[in-house]
C-alpha cells in the first residue's frame, strides 16, 4: 500500500479523462479496490488520507485546494 499511489490517483483523477470515465463506472468499495488494482495503485483508505492531507497541503490557491476537495469528495462518493 502506498501514499505515492494514492497520489498518483488522485491526480489521475483530476487530469486524465479516460481514467475519470472509467473510474465513473466502479460501483462501491469493492469495485474500487478492484480498479485500483488493475490499475496497479493498490492503497489503503489511510493512505489515501493521508495523500489527501499531504496534497492540500501543496496548495498555494483557493481554486487548487478546491479542485483538489472536489476530487477527493467524488472518490469518496464513488466508493460509497
Amino acid at each position: 500500500m502506498s501514499i505515492q499511489n494514492a497520489k498518483k490517483f488522485i491526480q489521475s483523477v483530476q487530469t486524465d479523462s479516460v481514467f475519470r470515465s472509467e473510474l465513473y463506472k466502479v460501483d462501491g468499495l469493492d469495485g474500487l479496490n478492484t480498479f485500483i488494482t488493475k490499475k496497479d495503485l493498490p492503497f489503503s483508505e489511510t493512505d489515501f488520507e493521508e495523500a489527501h492531507s499531504m496534497m492540500m497541503f501543496k496548495c498555494q490557491f483557493a481554486e487548487e485546494h478546491d479542485e483538489l476537495e472536489n476530487t477527493v469528495n467524488l472518490i469518496k462518493l464513488i466508493a460509497m
